[in-house]
């Protein structure tokens, strides 16, 4: 019997489709499409993939502005590495849209992605950023 894929695993496959679309341009549909045949595992977890990457997506004018928020005078949105950025806005969509995900548990989920995808260094920035989008939205970190 295989094991199901578990929340992190399928928010660390939102995470990549998110990356690539910010770095490619792809159509979604075609990297879901991808990620199930190389990823079977995914489809435990579709719904909220889809929704998450589709809200993105959706959204991103309204997250980027979100995480300019969160972030200090002397960094611009542009000079923030992508793969952070990708983790900032699949968290802040998390912490906004997906009710059943506590606003603490995407923030450490985001800072683990970054650490894994990122420089390590950057994790820090990533953790303060969201901290701040919290504070700035009256948003209780559990």
């Amino acid at each position: 019997m295989r094991r199901k894929q578990t929340r992190s695993e399928a928010r660390i496959e939102a995470f990549k489709l998110v990356f690539q679309l910010e770095c490619n341009g792809d159509d979604v549909e075609f990297l879901i499409q991808q990620m199930l045949l190389h990823r079977p595992k995914s489809i435990d977890n579709i719904a909220y993939i889809r929704k998450v990457v589709c809200g993105v997506q959706e959204k991103n004018e309204e997250l980027e502005a979100d995480i300019r928020a969160g972030i200090t005078s002397a960094r611009r949105l542009e000079r923030i590495s992508r793969v952070a950025l990708a983790a900032l806005k699949v968290a802040v969509f998390e912490i906004k849209y997906v009710e059943d995900v506590p606003p603490k548990v995407a923030i450490n989920e985001a800072v683990e992605i970054d650490k894994q995808f990122d420089d390590p260094d950057n994790s820090a920035f990533v953790n303060g950023v969201l901290g701040g989008f919290c504070r700035n939205a009256n948003i209780s970190g559990e």
